[in-house]
């Protein structure tokens, strides 16, 4: 989840081709309206729905049932611990929700943690349980836990594929693939918290561009989940943008001009106390002048970035302790 812990669906190539981020004047038509490409689900014509600078969120991936008239026009919630019925109820308050799974780590726990082989999250011949892809500390007490994946191999991309067609069936309007930034993670020696999978930034953007190709031709939108240093190539691809941190490390900036100017929303979240244990005294203030100004993103115009400050780590509506509007 934290970046700092630090095919089922069939997809020919006409209908990827009509996927792909617009541009020069066919950019400029679809501008005004706020939405992306437009694409085919089963031969019917879809719109992608759009997420406009300023639209206001929650995130909130622990709990299985929020309440439907939260200050928030986006819900972005879990794939798995949500129901379609609840996903609905979302929606017939007037929501657009985001569906979030993992799609650059193997989680045991998932529903269809069997679809993955062995291969793809642990290397032959390792101790799965020692492995160097286990990613930081997510192995806990309940046997719960998690490993880089190796995101070239086919077997992963059918599974990612299938998680993006069951957030289609289930009713979203788009998606959240988190851990999408495994090249930066993986060049370290040691492989403490790597991904260790010799995964390039080439590797990474071709993986994510699929990641987006392949919510376009489902009609979902996408967000961009942090990695920040793809963010001015891959920004074409995806309809909005989720960060983590990105004001305690100073990394908003290159939102600017690649989300806010082309329209497109960034929803930011900070913690208190984060997953690692560090704490950061954030405030509500309104400048920019101070390091602890939760609602003083240097250089956005008000509204341009939403963020909420979690009390600790645990990411549900009602842990939020600042909400920047």
């Amino acid at each position: 989840m934290s970046k700092r812990l630090t095919c089922l669906i069939s997809c020919s190539a006409l209908l990827v081709s009509a996927c792909q981020p617009l541009e020069g004047d066919e950019a400029l038509e679809g501008a005004g309206s706020g939405d992306t490409a437009v694409s085919t689900v089963e031969g019917a014509a879809c719109t992608i729905p759009s997420f406009p600078k300023g639209s206001t969120w929650i995130w909130d991936l622990e709990n299985t049932s929020l309440p439907t008239n939260l200050n928030a026009q986006v819900y972005v919630v879990d794939l798995y611990g949500t129901t379609s019925t609840t996903i609905q109820a979302y929606k017939n308050a007037g929501k657009k929700v985001v569906c979030y799974f993992s799609a650059g780590s193997f989680e045991n726990w998932r529903d269809d943690a069997d679809d993955f082989p062995q291969d793809t999250y642990c290397s032959p011949g390792e101790n799965c349980n020692e492995s160097i892809h286990i990613m930081g500390d997510w192995c806990d007490s309940s046997d719960s836990c998690e490993w880089w994946l190796d995101h070239r191999k086919q077997a992963v991309r059918d599974v990612m594929a299938a998680r993006i067609q069951l957030a289609k069936t289930k009713g979203c309007d788009a998606v959240e693939p988190d851990n999408v930034d495994a090249y930066s993670h993986d060049d370290e020696i040691s492989c403490t918290d790597q991904a260790c999978w010799g995964i390039t930034a080439a590797d990474q953007l071709a993986y994510n561009r699929w990641l987006a190709d392949t919510a376009h031709a489902n009609c979902l939108g996408i967000a961009l989940k942090n990695d920040v240093g793809q963010v001015t190539q891959l920004a074409p691809y995806f309809d909005f943008a989720i960060n983590e941190e990105c004001q305690r490390y100073k990394e908003c900036g290159v939102y600017k001009t690649s989300f806010v100017a082309q329209n497109k929303a960034v929803f930011n979240a900070e913690y208190r106390v984060d997953g690692g244990g560090d704490t950061m005294n954030w405030t509500s203030c309104t400048t920019a002048s101070t390091y602890t100004c939760a609602c003083g993103e240097s250089n956005f115009a008000s509204g341009d970035m939403r963020t909420l400050v979690f009390k600790t780590a645990n990411v549900r509506y009602n842990n939020v302790g600042i909400t920047c509007w």
